[in-house]
């Protein structure tokens, strides 16, 4: 045995093996239930916040968000309520290809989200989704790289503009784009790995993921939005893009037969449980965020001036981003530069008083900031208050419950500090919270003495019908790896140093990850001890997306539920 094997590794954004296993099983993912049984596999827990930007920054450094910095695909500006966009040129931490390429293999790195820009490695890189297109400037490595690409498989795909199908009501669209992509993914993946030599090659395909977020209602008989004649044409959406991605997973090992095979995935998934859609008025509920014209009082004319001018605003800008193709989109945001970042923020917090709001949420987050003296530009909150009022929060997130069925919604609250540490802590928002995977929940509310529940509000549509869980997948076979071995659990960040470990590389002592020796036959971890080298902690050089740029990419992720 050596430990200079080829590894191939295929990222299946968004797999999760409580549908891989019963699939696999009854022989439907026949080449992924070959790799299971002829090696080790374990659920993968993701990062704490189950998000695709900070999970794959982890996957690629070994560290968690704490010290890569990255924990969403925006961050707050220093000071204010605004975000910016983030790429993976901020992300700090070396990636595991880049130690690779230090070490001399040669690495081939395709659409892993947070890369852009791709990275001067040794070997080929195309960048991922945080990649405006792919006429931008370090899109691939070499730069003619995406050049010979399309001369020789066609055009490149990052994001087929499935959220805006989805909006238009074309989900037939939405669904053929899914597999469309895949399949191209897969072309320029042959492509490469039969052109180039390699040591190690890495591709990310997202499949999984458009097809839970889009179509996980369809399957689900349990969910609200669950439509009978929907599922007769799209009931067998999410399992026939699992059996193409296992078709895929059949034709890239054929082309490497020699190589050792890593299956992996950010997160699982499962249908949306919306519970951060609820975060806002719950928190109002409870008298902790107050809105402009709330109180019992007669707003005030200013208040009731400014929720007038933002009702044919806020119609508009739906009706614009409902109808309007992207391209559309991008041709306004390049005649009014500005105008969409500012109406996003209007939506989101307009309404909110911040002189007598003490906690609140962004949109589409299972998380909750404090409204903090000195840090927030309208903070109310001293200091010496944070502690107290954090845990008076997560004590009635645990005894609030789901307004249609009085059962409880919370699984956990979470302190920042408790799952994250390193010079990024502070970045972090304040409170992480997980909820139940039991239910989709339809309203929060705290029970109160002498006081009746709210009523169930009507049940509004959500594109993104299916959302993220904690724990993704982990499969692997090959020269030196235990065969048909299951084990309790490996955390995301300890890919990076198991990826180096096989490839021979020292692993770094500032990792957070560990290598998953138990991955491996007793023989050859006796034969390749784990080395360590010193770790690098070097920051990262990312740069802010020009308006059309930030434009573009708010589409694309604000379609995929990442932002909102």
């Amino acid at each position: 045995m050596t430990k200079n094997n080829r590894l191939l590794i295929i990222g299946l954004d968004g797999a999760t093996f409580d549908l891989i296993r019963p699939w696999a099983t009854a022989g439907k993912l026949p080449n992924i239930a070959r790799l299971m049984r002829g090696g080790s596999s374990a659920p993968l827990r993701s990062v704490p916040n189950q998000n695709s930007a900070p999970a794959w920054s982890s996957f690629a450094t070994g560290k968690n968000p704490g010290k890569h910095g990255i924990f969403y695909f925006d961050e707050r500006i220093e000071g204010t309520y605004n975000k910016r966009y983030l790429n993976g040129g901020f992300r700090q931490g070396e990636s595991w290809w880049s130690l690779a390429s230090q070490a001399g293999k040669v690495v081939g790195v395709v659409n892993v989200p947070m890369s852009y820009p791709a990275e001067k490695v040794n070997g080929v890189m195309l960048a991922g989704l945080d990649a405006p297109g792919v006429d931008s400037p370090g899109f691939s490595h070499p730069p003619e790289l995406i050049d010979e690409l399309q001369q020789n498989v066609g055009d490149y795909i990052i994001e087929p503009g499935i959220p805006s199908y989805m909006k238009m009501g074309r989900r037939d669209l939405a669904e053929q784009a899914i597999f469309d992509a895949a399949d191209k993914r897969a072309a320029y993946t042959r492509y490469l790995m039969s052109s180039r030599a390699w040591d190690v090659f890495h591709v990310t395909f997202t499949a999984p993921d458009a097809s839970h977020h889009f179509f996980w209602r369809d399957m689900d008989l349990a969910h609200p939005e669950y439509n009978p004649v929907e599922a007769v044409r799209y009931g067998d959406t999410v399992e026939r893009v699992y059996e193409r991605m296992d078709q895929i997973v059949g034709e890239l090992t054929a082309l490497a037969p020699d190589a050792t095979v890593m299956l992996m995935s950010d997160h699982g998934g499962g249908f949306n449980q919306r519970g951060a859609e609820y975060l806002n008025d719950w928190l109002a509920s409870i008298g902790l965020l107050h809105y402009l014209d709330s109180g019992g009082q007669r707003p005030s004319l200013p208040a009731r001036g400014k929720k007038l001018a933002m009702a044919p605003l806020k119609w508009g800008y739906n009706q614009v981003d409902r109808r309007l193709p992207r391209d559309a989109k991008l041709k306004l945001v390049r005649l009014l530069p500005g105008v969409r970042e500012r109406m996003e923020m209007a939506l989101t917090f307009g309404n909110i008083d911040w002189t007598r709001t003490k906690a609140y949420a962004y949109g589409a987050r299972d998380d909750l900031w404090i409204n903090l003296q000195g840090r927030e530009p309208g903070g109310i909150v001293p200091p010496e208050e944070y502690e107290a009022l954090r845990d008076e929060i997560i004590e009635k997130l645990h005894a609030s419950r789901d307004v249609l069925d009085h059962e409880p919604v919370l699984e956990e609250a979470i302190k920042r500090e408790d799952v994250y540490h390193g010079p990024n802590l502070h970045k972090s928002p304040d409170i992480i919270i997980r909820w139940k995977t039991t239910r989709v929940i339809r309203g929060i509310y705290l029970p109160q003495p002498g006081k009746e529940p709210p009523p169930v509000p009507p049940l509004s549509p959500n594109l993104n019908n299916g959302g993220h869980r904690l724990h993704g997948i982990f499969v692997m076979a090959g020269d030196g790896v235990r065969e048909g071995h299951r084990f309790d659990e490996g955390i995301l960040w300890d890919l990076a140093p198991t990826i180096l470990h096989y490839l021979g590389v020292p692993v770094p002592d500032d990792m957070d990850g560990r290598v998953l020796a138990e991955s491996f036959d007793a023989d050859w971890l006796a034969e390749h001890p784990v080395t360590f080298s010193a770790g690098t902690g070097e920051s990262g050089q990312g740069a802010d997306y020009d308006s059309e740029a930030q434009a573009l990419i708010d589409e694309r992720l604000r379609g995929l539920g990442y932002v909102g």
